[in-house]
């Protein structure tokens, strides 16, 4: 299975966090959305955390943001009340395939198939 993780469980990993290494882990081919790619990078306060951002995107597969995953995260936005970056990122794991992978209990159904929420913090 294929899997798009939310930037929660990646800015865990880099931050050390056994749980989701564990969950990196499971997916041969693991996928994050381009807001995962702005978020961390905004979030980044030194080099050496971007260079760190940026060795961990590097060994996974980057969903660039297509008309497609911009119209179902209008969709979603409007059916779910999700703020527009959650949309998005839960568009892209859907438009490609994959579940999504989060922590976010606060803005995302903890009962959708589409989701996967391995670990609590």
């Amino acid at each position: 299975m294929k899997a798009v993780f939310d930037s929660d469980v990646l800015i865990d990993y880099l931050q050390g966090l056994p749980a989701a290494e564990t969950e990196l882990a499971r997916y041969r081919t693991p996928c994050y959305s381009i807001i995962s790619f702005m978020e961390l990078l905004a979030g980044a306060r030194s080099d050496h955390e971007k260079h760190a951002v940026d060795g961990l995107l590097a060994s996974m597969n980057r969903i660039e943001l297509t008309e497609t995953v911009a119209r179902r995260a209008v969709e979603l936005r409007q059916e779910m009340r999700l703020k527009l970056p959650d949309a998005v990122i839960l568009a892209t794991a859907e438009e490609s395939g994959c579940i999504l992978v989060t922590r976010n209990i606060r803005d995302f159904p903890s009962d959708d198939p589409r989701i996967r929420f391995p670990y609590a913090i």
